[in-house]
């Protein structure tokens, strides 16, 4: 799940409604050739960066003029529900590509890209999502034990976290003793979640301390 071009008639309309802002008088990219908007997303932690490209030059435009919450927070929180596979997670980091005359695409990333746009510099990046808010998103958004990528189970380990992991026998989503059924859109996290006892379901928790423990 790394650098994927992505395609649904709600990306379409998205990226028309972003086009259309973004190279307007009160856009980011008025007189520009080209957007370029770098988001990473979980829950209770979102970055952006946008690079527009006018003249030739690219330019960082983390101090000028912006898009509305609307048309491209909420919008980005809406295909990660969309595209999220029940046990596979839901996508890190959004790349958006805009040009005033032809439509744009989305990019996507199983992973967080940390620098701070398309030209950022590594050694100064932006501050990763922590092992509680990884948490709190693959909560909402969970994954098989087998799909939790690498990176993630690095910070959970550091923090000394135990990951929710998603259970596709009962399409549920299991952390910290609890359950919560999960759709293909999520979990509904404002649900009350049941309490449970894993000594009464051995067969699930025969490898998992294995992977919790990276042995």
């Amino acid at each position: 799940m790394d650098g994927k071009i992505i395609d649904s008639e709600l990306i379409r309309t998205g990226l028309a409604e972003l086009q259309r802002h973004g190279f307007s008088e009160a856009g980011i990219g008025y007189g520009a050739q080209e957007i370029v908007s770098t988001s990473v997303v979980t829950i209770g932690h979102h970055s952006r960066f946008d690079d527009i490209l006018k003249d030739g030059e690219w330019v960082d435009t983390s101090f000028r003029k912006d898009f509305p919450a609307a048309l491209l927070d909420y919008w980005l929180m809406e295909v990660r529900e969309e595209l999220y596979v029940p046990g596979k997670g839901a996508w890190k980091t959004f790349r958006i590509f805009l040009y005033p005359s032809k439509p744009g695409r989305l990019e996507v990333f199983d992973r967080e890209i940390l620098t701070k746009g398309l030209f950022g510099d590594p050694a100064d990046p932006v501050t990763p999502a922590s092992g509680e808010i990884l948490k709190w998103d693959l909560i909402a958004f969970p994954r098989t034990v087998d799909n939790i990528p690498d990176w993630m189970w690095t910070v959970f380990r550091a923090e000394d976290i135990i990951p929710p992991f998603y259970n596709p026998a009962a399409k549920t989503v299991i952390w910290d003793n609890k359950r919560l059924p999960v759709t293909d859109k999520g979990t509904d996290i404002t649900l009350k979640p049941t309490i449970i006892d894993p000594s009464k379901e051995p067969g699930f928790w025969t490898n998992l301390s294995k992977k919790i423990l990276g042995k």
